[in-house]
């Protein structure tokens, strides 16, 4: 006569008992009461018409029988979890609200070999300069501008806005080393500039010609069409440097006292996933130097 099997759950329950020979331990590994383990087991018992422990004072011992089902459900738990674990999972998202010149000029160009390495992760851009708070928004991460994590308790620095001039190749042969004969690109909200001039030692800032832009992957875009100078991030207009599209200035970074950082809901597995990803991706140095002839 072939017996029925027993409940999953009850076997599961019986081979962690098994494993310990103590129900409170048992109890802690899956999460419920010692109660519940007793009841189960007992209730397994039941099911099977042969008794699997031998109650002692404070501790449990294996009968004949129970012997044979731990061997056994040991085996078969592996088997079934080894099993579980190649199935393919199923696709999650990660929800992103970031800067627009971030999302365009740094983030999308990178996000393959995010997608190499998880797969069955999908990653929704929201591009915004709002700033939200997790709490009451649909969002798992945020990645903004701000001096030193502006409006956020609780951030991590990608990193730092250091900022350099650049313009197009184009428009190189007739610039002059003091930018004297330049029109400015400006992002209007900060405008770096003041900074940058104060930096170099130059002078002449309010005499220049200049054009704001709200965005700052604009004054990019202006710079690339050859209409003037831009200061950004060197790590925003790299893969720009890197295809010829723009060309640097001489002269080391300018610190702004602002940075790019991130913050994140890092409880879920995947959101975790992705933000190790993007501060590990911020982390790499910039393998390009591009400068001016007349550096």
């Amino acid at each position: 006569m072939i017996k029925r099997l027993p409940p999953l759950n009850f076997v599961k329950v019986f081979e962690c008992s098994a494993r310990h020979l103590n129900l409170h331990r048992a109890a802690e590994e899956l999460g419920v009461t010692p109660g519940a383990v007793s009841q189960q087991i007992r209730a397994l018992e039941t099911n099977l018409g042969v008794p699997l422990f031998e109650r002692l004072h404070k501790k449990l011992r294996l009968t004949a029988a129970g012997q044979q089902l731990f061997a056994t459900s040991s085996q078969v738990l592996q088997l079934l979890q080894e099993t579980v674990d190649r199935l393919p999972s199923p696709r999650q998202m990660v929800r992103i609200t970031a800067a627009p010149t971030l999302c365009t000029r740094w983030l999308v160009p990178r996000l393959s070999t995010f997608y190499e390495r998880h797969p069955n992760v999908g990653v929704l851009i929201d591009a915004s300069i709002q700033y939200v708070n997790l709490a009451d928004e649909p969002f798992d991460v945020a990645i903004r501008h701000g001096r030193n994590g502006a409006n956020s308790a609780q951030h991590e620095v990608m990193f730092r806005d250091e900022v350099v001039a650049v313009c197009a190749p184009s428009l190189a042969a007739s610039m002059t080393a003091d930018i004297s004969n330049a029109k400015l690109l400006c992002f209007a909200t900060p405008d770096h500039w003041p900074c940058w001039f104060h930096a170099k030692g130059l002078t002449g800032y309010n005499k220049l010609d200049r054009v704001s832009f709200s965005h700052l992957m604009l004054a990019l875009d202006a710079a690339i069409a050859g209409q003037g100078v831009a200061l950004s991030a060197l790590k925003l207009v790299e893969h720009d440097l890197r295809q010829g599209r723009l060309v640097r200035l001489p002269g080391e970074p300018v610190a702004t006292g602002f940075s790019y950082y991130i913050v994140a809901r890092r409880e879920a597995r995947h959101v975790a996933a992705f933000t190790d990803w993007i501060i590990e991706e911020a982390a790499k140095d910039i393998e390009h130097e591009d400068h001016l002839p007349w550096d």
